[in-house]
């Protein structure tokens, strides 16, 4: 088996990166679930915007705390154990989400949700650095940001539907019970390492988990990284993930499907965009003018869709495609922290930048919706708590901010590294 898999690296790279990104695919469709049933989940529990915001960024916070953790468990043990454990836990966190009849429980299932899909997004990574070579890694980074966009669109209109038809409930158990096949294909076809890299892998010096993490957060770069990350994706994580579907309900008064279209276009734009901001930054040996560049787009496009008068619908589409566009730039925080990082640290590195990059989420959903609750004018629908597009625009003021942090991290705080790592392989070995 060995020597079949070194005659067909290459298809067994591919095989190995497309199992992880699967997983990565259901989490993310997991994680902007309750944008889609934000009016279902108020209305059969009763709740106001601030604590469905609370309750849906419990992912956020579990998810955030494993970030670091899974960083250094890849560093040290296997993908193959550690994808399909983490998928299993994740497949349970949508089956307890699902059969749940109060919102501790529903906290409790996204808190699981967290756990599990911590692992998603840095395994991936860690599958692309095994296996294919680092001159290609931003390219990987691109198309993992890729894939993880079209699984957060899986999460926006055709959830929807599912959501329309079949209910929140029923949804989220098919989801889960999906997620426990993807599990056991997994641990049966996943490898850790390429045959011919196993053994050199073996001799590479392994600091212990203390020893990586003070390494990493040692780096002024891993900080600047983190805070460009934080603020480049939180928009993100406030618009399509939960408050961006009913802020579109309400000011163009369309379904949850149409609105649920439109904020899909934030997707799209970051699917379009991430493949081919990877591939532009190895062509033009740059990382630093495109991070800047993206914060900027975002800047300009949030200010447009909360302030320009009377946009059109399509017009709010348009702006939405650019702010996914934008958010592409963080995919390029995980290629610096690559390139200034030692191989063994690398994934603790990436852990830590992904712990940021979801931060935001954990941080600012709870603060809208309380931002909403305290604008709220005691105006109720159907037993559903109904916010002004005033309230809306306010509460939604952070997204443009995010951005402006962010172009100053960019601008002033962020090193050009022009592609180049800053350790050889062999570093590791010779410390």
């Amino acid at each position: 088996m060995k020597n079949f898999i070194a005659r067909h690296r290459n298809a067994f790279a591919m095989l190995m990166f497309t199992l992880a990104s699967l997983f990565l695919f259901l989490e993310m469709a997991l994680q902007v679930s309750p944008s889609i049933m934000t009016n279902q989940l108020m209305s059969e529990f009763g709740i106001n915007a601030s604590v469905l915001g609370v309750m849906a960024s419990c992912y956020f916070y579990s998810y955030t705390a494993m970030q670091i953790p899974s960083g250094m468990l890849y560093d040290r043990f296997g993908t193959r154990s550690l994808i399909s454990l983490a998928t299993a836990v994740c497949s349970l966190g949508a089956l307890f989400f699902g059969f749940s009849h109060s919102v501790g429980l529903l906290a409790i299932g996204r808190f699981l949700l967290g756990i599990g899909s911590a692992f998603a997004f840095v395994g991936v990574l860690t599958v692309a650095a095994r296996w294919f070579s680092p001159s290609l890694f931003a390219l990987f980074v691109g198309i993992t940001q890729f894939l993880a966009t079209i699984g957060a669109m899986s999460g926006g209109p055709p959830l929807a539907y599912a959501v329309d038809h079949f209910g929140w409930r029923t949804t989220m158990i098919v989801l889960g019970y999906t997620g426990l096949v993807l599990a056991a294909l997994c641990a049966l076809i996943l490898r850790d390492h390429p045959v011919s890299s196993s053994s050199k892998d073996s001799g590479h010096h392994r600091p212990s988990f203390i020893k990586s993490f003070k390494e990493v957060i040692c780096q002024g770069q891993t900080w600047s990284l983190g805070v460009y990350s934080f603020t480049n994706w939180a928009p993100v994580l406030i618009f399509p993930a939960l408050w961006g579907v009913p802020y579109l309900m309400t000011k163009y008064h369309v379904q949850n499907t149409t609105a649920a279209f439109a904020m899909s276009m934030v997707w799209i734009g970051g699917a379009c965009v991430s493949p081919c901001l990877g591939w532009i930054s190895d062509k033009l040996q740059r990382r630093k003018i495109l991070l800047t560049l993206s914060t900027a787009l975002g800047f300009f496009a949030s200010l447009g869709l909360l302030l320009i008068p009377h946009l059109s619908y399509s017009g709010a589409c348009v702006l939405l495609f650019c702010i996914g566009a934008a958010s592409s730039g963080n995919l390029l925080c995980f290629a610096v922290a690559k390139d200034n990082n030692r191989p063994s640290v690398t994934s603790t590195a990436m852990g830590f930048n992904n712990m940021a990059v979801v931060l935001g989420g954990a941080v600012f959903q709870p603060i809208v919706g309380w931002i909403l609750s305290c604008l709220w004018q005691g105006e109720m629908v159907g037993g559903i708590p109904v916010y002004s597009i005033h309230s809306y625009t306010i509460a939604l003021a952070t997204v443009p901010l995010c951005y402006l942090i962010g172009w100053v991290a960019s601008q002033f705080f962020i090193k050009e590294t022009f592609c180049k790592p800053k350790f050889d392989a062999y570093s590791d070995q010779l410390r």
